[in-house]
């Protein structure tokens, strides 16, 4: 396969297609039913991207402590703005909220660090797997650590750029047909428990969301298998810098997308004051 992606646009495709993912998720019904479909599509992208390009980063750094140190501070700054965009009634009855993907892209990039360095093999795989269920709460917890090790460990270059969005792939759809398993089992045991929680999903997808519009959802992994060669047409090069306006951009739009829900009159602009 021809190498003709550099890391520059792998990072514009990443960006747009997390641009539209968020658009879909934080404006909701306020998104035309049908665009919801290309939308979540295009979020697919993004993560196996980011994921990958981290990995190389890893790679290629001068100074990991510093990257690290990057990463973290970024995290930092977009939690705010990330919990202004995905707050939910649910989250403001329980004041729950997740950690941003920065924290997932953090441990990632750590556990990439414990493994290059770690002699204990045993005491390395332990912290993985509790570093990793650590991450349960955060965005694109649990499986993102886990693509971004696979992008490093597996030897096979044509392989180790498909393997981990197919993972992500059926994690997703084990995790869909988990979910409406349980429901249907739910339902059929305590009808009155399955109600509640089915007003709980209205709370959090809005009333007015349609089921189609939730439906869209199912094209999120089918764009994560569409993100395969991209990743396999990379060709190494850095291509234009975009240093830090790749981190700079996720708080912001976010932040954006915030103040556009709130003008819509979605909910409050602070919900966890």
């Amino acid at each position: 396969m021809t190498k003709t992606y550099d890391a520059f646009t792998l990072k514009m495709v990443a960006i747009i297609g997390m641009l539209m993912q968020h658009t879909a998720i934080v404006l909701g019904p306020a998104v035309p039913t049908v665009l919801h479909f290309p939308l979540q599509f295009g979020g697919g992208f993004t993560f196996p991207i980011m994921a990958f390009l981290l990995v190389e980063g890893f790679r290629h750094t001068s100074n990991v402590k510093r990257y690290l140190g990057r990463i973290f501070i970024f995290a930092l700054v977009s939690q705010v703005p990330h919990m202004m965009a995905f707050s939910t009634a649910v989250t403001q009855e329980t004041g729950v909220f997740g950690l941003n993907i920065m924290f997932t892209l953090f441990v990632g990039l750590l556990l990439l660090v414990l493994h290059d360095t770690m002699k204990r093999r045993k005491l390395f795989w332990l912290l993985f797997v509790v570093l990793t269920l650590v991450t349960f709460f955060f965005d694109w917890g649990v499986v993102g650590p886990v693509m971004v090790l696979l992008y490093h460990i597996v030897s096979t270059e044509k392989i180790r750029r498909m393997i981990p969005q197919i993972l992500g792939f059926w994690y997703f759809i084990a995790f869909g047909i988990i979910v409406g398993f349980s429901v249907g089992l739910i339902a059929a045991i305590d009808p009155e428990l399955a109600a509640a929680m089915s007003d709980k999903l209205a709370a959090m997808t809005g009333d007015e969301m349609s089921m189609a519009q939730n439906l869209a959802g199912l094209l999120f992994p089918v764009g994560m298998l569409a993100s395969i060669p991209l990743v396999r047409g990379y060709n190494g090069e850095r291509g234009r810098s975009m240093k830090y306006l790749f981190y700079a951009f996720y708080p912001l739009h976010l932040l954006a997308l915030a103040l556009i829900s709130f003008a819509l009159g979605n909910g409050p602009l602070f919900p966890f004051i």
